[in-house]
Formats: C-alpha cells, sequence, structure tokens
C-alpha cells in the first residue's frame, strides 16, 4: 500500500459541536481536504490556512460532481498529498457511499482510515427527545434509504413491516407519497405514526408529525424540504407521553 494518510471522514448531521475529537485532529492535519454540501462550514475552520479545499457537494437532484469523478479526484489529490481527507456529512458507511470510495483507493493501492461520524438517524432522534427503541414501543430498529439507483421502483416498501420495529428512512422527502403508500399495503394500518425532522441538530430545525395515511398532504403544505428524515412507527408516541408526564408533575 503507498504512504498517503487518507481519512474518510464522517462530519455529522450538522450541529459543528458533534463532530469527534478525533475527525478535528485528522482535519487539523489535512493538506487537501475533499468535503459534500451538508458539512456545516464551521467544521471547515478547523483546517489550516493552506489546507487545499475542494467542494465536491451533492444533493438530490444537483450533483456537482459524480461518484465516479470524486473517486478519480481522491486518488489524484492521494498522489500529490501526504494527508488527505475525504469529509462527508453523517455517517460515510450509512447511505453515505463511503463504501465506494473506500473500494476505489484500494484499487489504485491506498489505504484509509475510517473516522465514524454521528448518522442523521441518532441525531435526529436525540434532538427531538425520540428514543429509537423503546421496551413498550420496539425492539428493532430499521435503517433504509429513499434513495434508489434506479428511481420509480419502491416494491422493497411493501416488504417494511413496522410490527415492534422502528423505521429511519434517509433522504425520503422527494418521494414520500410513494414510499408511505407502499408501507401502508404491507402493515395494513395507515395509522402509524410518522416523524419528519427537517434541518435535524441545526438553529432551523422542524418537526412535522402525521401518519402514514396523512404525512404526505402534511409535508405538502409545510413545504418539507432536505436534508430531512422519517421516523416511522409507534415510538413517535412517546413524544406524546412525554408532553403528558410533562402536564402532571
Amino acid at each position: 500500500m503507498k504512504k498517503t494518510k487518507i481519512y474518510l471522514i464522517g462530519a455529522g448531521p450538522g450541529d459543528p459541536e458533534l463532530l469527534s475529537l478525533k475527525a478535528v485532529k485528522a482535519i487539523q492535519n489535512s493538506q487537501a481536504i475533499l468535503y459534500d454540501q451538508l458539512v456545516n462550514k464551521e467544521v471547515l475552520k478547523h483546517a489550516a490556512p493552506e489546507t487545499k479545499l475542494v467542494y465536491v457537494g451533492k444533493k438530490k437532484g444537483a450533483h456537482v460532481i459524480p461518484q465516479d469523478e470524486i473517486n478519480n479526484l481522491l486518488v489524484d489529490l492521494a498522489s500529490k498529498y501526504d494527508v488527505v481527507s475525504r469529509l462527508k456529512g453523517g455517517d460515510p458507511f450509512i447511505f453515505g457511499r463511503g463504501g465506494e470510495e473506500l473500494e476505489h483507493l484500494a484499487r489504485h493501492g491506498y489505504s484509509c482510515e475510517v473516522i465514524p461520524g454521528i448518522t442523521a438517524a441518532s441525531a435526529a432522534a436525540a434532538a427531538i427527545g425520540l428514543p429509537l427503541s423503546h421496551r413498550d414501543y420496539a425492539s428493532q430498529i430499521i435503517f433504509i434509504t429513499g434513495h434508489k439507483k434506479e428511481d420509480g421502483d419502491y416494491s422493497a416498501f411493501t416488504e417494511l413491516d413496522l410490527h415492534d420495529k422502528t423505521a429511519v428512512i434517509y433522504m425520503g422527502v422527494t418521494a414520500l407519497s410513494e414510499m408511505v403508500s407502499e408501507i401502508c399495503k404491507k402493515n395494513g394500518n395507515c395509522n402509524i405514526p410518522v416523524a419528519i425532522i427537517e434541518n435535524a441538530t441545526l438553529p432551523l430545525q422542524r418537526v412535522v408529525r402525521g401518519n402514514l395515511g396523512n404525512i404526505s398532504e402534511i409535508a405538502q403544505k409545510a413545504d418539507v424540504k432536505p436534508p430531512a428524515l422519517l421516523i416511522i412507527g409507534n415510538v413517535v408516541n412517546f413524544m406524546d407521553n412525554i408532553e403528558k408526564i410533562k402536564n402532571e408533575v
């Protein structure tokens, strides 16, 4: 393996204070950094003034640089610098395509150290005081992405049985209507509660709630935009229970 030090770093959900100490040290030591659209600019302030910063922002429908080009750019920078970081929102190995970048680097003789970040699911849930698992509501958690390699096929959601489970859907706002329709078919119940957390952990964070039957209409009226995360399951009712307890104290 070649000697260049390469870091694959999870920048967390948005709040720069949720960045790990190990990630901060890696950013400080980097000579070149490739960063995504969801990386908070405050995180980049940890980089040295002379560090080469390369924006490779990606969001639904507006990929500044295709993934294949990002992979090649990583290899190119690794050939020119001693320490290179790839900075991604959330966690690089949870719907972050970090595995693809790791594979590409390995094919070109480079090893990579992965520094995990707080993924949107746990961060968004914590930000609104909602446990993803709870003995009274759900003993299993499912992470799933609403973004497919081939758009238009959401039949996989027909298999999403929510009995005793919490489903967390990343990148699900664009195809919200199609997805919840399929989940309703599988569960035979459109009253399962849903929470959408927009801009989780950031000052503009907001929560929109409903159920499988009405969340699409509610989200449309509220003009919900990415980045937003869906949490589906009876555990969403925990929020009401907490409010009830507070009122009784």
